[in-house]
């Protein structure tokens, strides 16, 4: 049997994770999802956003809102648990909306992600919908 002690490796050898590992990426089978057209991004979150995940979500977002577009919706349909932190990655996308004057509206909001939105003040700043919101049904001009 080889021997497989960090000793016996080489530097910057890093052990290759399997695929349940969940270091790879937070959101990883969790079932993050964009759709993506010409002036419209929707994002499907799903399970918990937390802490753990939520700075690089918002990371994520502000780079989504570089591309140009002109509504993000954020659908919160399959969201179990909205944390304080996880929803301050909505305050940062706002922020960075803003900057590139794009509307952020959040969808499929249950009972539980709206008060924790209710309760940081974010319902007066984002539209928050229990359904599809205005006109997501619709084409998206392409």
């Amino acid at each position: 049997m080889p021997d497989s002690s960090p000793a016996q490796q080489p530097a910057g050898y890093l052990p290759r994770l399997g695929a349940g590992s969940r270091l790879r990426h937070p959101f990883q089978g969790r079932g993050l999802r964009t759709e993506i057209t010409r002036d419209r991004a929707v994002v499907h979150l799903s399970g918990e956003i937390t802490s753990g995940n939520a700075r690089r979500l918002g990371t994520d977002l502000g780079e989504l809102l570089r591309s140009g577009i002109a509504l993000l919706v954020i659908d919160l349909g399959k969201v179990t648990c909205l944390s304080s932190d996880g929803a301050g990655m909505i305050f940062m996308a706002l922020r960075a909306a803003r900057a590139h004057g794009t509307r952020v509206i959040a969808t499929h909001v249950g009972p539980q992600p709206r008060a924790t939105l209710e309760q940081l003040g974010l319902l007066r700043i984002v539209d928050v919908y229990a359904g599809d919101g205005p006109n997501l049904s619709q084409g998206s001009g392409e």
